[in-house]
């Protein structure tokens, strides 16, 4: 594999025509939690053929950003993408960018998140994603009118490890988080909705995904810090609508254990979600075979979305 080190954030921006615009999260561009973090960063390139198609893993985060993809005949509706990677790593083509396109074509702006690791040593630890996901969304309601947005429809979607994340911005988009920057961060952090792609959402020995685990919280987590970032047990009646879409084969995130529970608690607390388990995709959906039966979850979370954001 091919490593690319990220000295110029513009390389990351120019890989696609509809890119328009590198958002940093912080006002120094090194978050408030990273300044003396001494990592390396840079960009693992895992394509077999770049020229066509990029798969680049971005490691080493200390300056987080988001980049915004712009829709043609935007409606009005914004969506931050967190992608995956297991904490270890922000794949951001295949979860990220390489779905933006399909919501930017239908009408929906969207920003796709880069943000640290917690596994990189910052001041923040575990919460380090969750900061600049808050952040992210403060960033975007902060600035509705200057990116044609309603600061009412704002919602977050993440895949995987990214689904947790996702998940503990819709739970605990109150938490608060180092002290106050600047006037952003009194801005409301709540996305209006969520749509989480095989999500890592349980701590629990019995079901989390161990990778992720490790990485957020340690080789041997006590059960207080197991509890705070177990977001099914964190829903409350205040919890955004939700789109969950996972795969009933999945072999690296147990699905009753995550996806189906934070919608099981969706249920019990009355609060608005749909949620598909396709019976083949397996972890990551691998959508370009013709026969898998989830090849088309994007379309069925486009046609949530639009019935969800008209109301």
């Amino acid at each position: 594999m091919k490593k690319i080190l990220a000295a110029v954030v513009a390389m990351v921006v120019s890989f696609t025509a509809f890119a328009q615009e590198t958002i940093y999260l912080w006002p120094q561009k090194v978050a408030p939690g990273s300044k003396n973090v001494k990592i390396e960063h840079e960009i693992d390139e895992r394509s077999a053929n770049p020229e066509e198609h990029h798969d680049r893993a971005e490691m080493g985060i200390t300056e987080p950003y988001m980049t915004l993809y712009k829709a043609e005949n935007p409606n009005g509706a914004a969506i931050l993408i967190a992608p995956g990677g297991a904490y270890q790593r922000v794949v951001y083509d295949v979860e990220g960018s390489d779905r933006a396109k399909l919501y930017c074509e239908n009408g929906y702006t969207v920003f796709v998140l880069n943000y640290r690791l917690p596994g990189d040593g910052h001041d923040e630890g575990a919460y380090a994603p969750l900061a600049d996901a808050q952040r992210a969304i403060r960033i975007i309601r902060s600035k509705a009118g200057e990116y044609g947005i309603d600061p009412k429809k704002i919602g977050v979607m993440g895949s995987s490890a990214g689904g947790h994340l996702a998940s503990c911005l819709g739970t605990k988009y109150n938490e608060k988080i180092g002290t106050k920057v600047d006037e952003i961060d009194d801005v409301d952090a709540r996305p209006d909705f969520i749509i989480l792609c095989y999500p890592v959402i349980t701590m629990s020995d019995e079901g989390t995904h161990t990778g992720s685990r490790k990485v957020l919280l340690g080789e041997k987590p006590k059960k207080k810090a197991k509890l705070a970032f177990s977001t099914e047990l964190l829903v409350t009646e205040k919890t955004p609508p939700s789109f969950i879409v996972l795969s009933q084969n999945d072999g690296s995130v147990k699905p009753f254990y995550n996806g189906v529970a934070f919608a099981q608690k969706l249920s019990e607390k009355k609060v608005p979600y749909e949620l598909h388990i396709y019976q083949d995709g397996k972890h990551g959906f691998k959508t370009k075979d013709v026969h898998a039966t989830c090849k088309d979850w994007q379309l069925a979370s486009l046609n949530w979305l639009n019935a969800y954001i008209k109301k």
